[in-house]
């Protein structure tokens, strides 16, 4: 569940999910170039661009169009941990010249599986005709909408893991 910060102008979300399968599986949904294009910001039917060099300093660009617009999407590898956490950028350079942070930590079950612990930080800034009040349900709303399109993102990305270890005859 995505728990919810009004403290400063930035926003915060921290989403917690439970994988069946391995950290070293869960890892690659998104290290891996070709599950990472099937989910991350994007899907198959949308997706017109996804290159990304996946390695520490390395930088990624995704295209994705939709309702006859397209959105570009961009980032950097900060820092890349094998099977352990991640650390990146992500931004919409038509929407904000500010990059927002992503960590991703994966962590062993002792009965089976991955928690994947998402961290997500975002600066919403402050307009002047906004009231506190005003910025305040600006920022909830900017918090709730992410969060949601984040954990459909999750669910689309278990679908891809799914049909990953169907299609390779994997055992969990």
């Amino acid at each position: 569940m995505a728990k919810y910060n009004v403290e400063n102008e930035q926003v915060e979300i921290h989403i917690e999910r439970l994988f069946k399968y391995s950290p070293e599986l869960v890892y690659s949904a998104w290290t891996d170039i070709n599950l990472l294009k099937q989910w991350f910001m994007t899907s198959q039917r949308t997706n017109k661009l996804f290159d990304a060099d996946i390695h520490e300093g390395g930088q990624y660009r995704i295209v994705d169009a939709r309702n006859g617009k397209q959105n570009v999407i961009q980032g950097k590898y900060e820092e890349l941990v094998s099977d352990e956490y991640i650390k990146m950028t992500i931004g919409m350079p038509e929407l904000s010249d500010s990059q927002d942070v992503i960590e991703v930590e994966f962590e062993e079950r002792e009965s089976g599986g991955t928690q994947m612990f998402f961290y997500y930080q975002s600066i919403v800034e402050k307009e002047r005709r906004l009231t506190a009040l005003e910025y305040k349900h600006k920022k909830k709303e900017y918090h709730d909408s992410t969060a949601h399109g984040l954990e459909l993102m999750f669910d689309r990305m278990n679908e891809v893991l799914d049909q990953y270890v169907e299609d390779n005859d994997m055992l969990l």
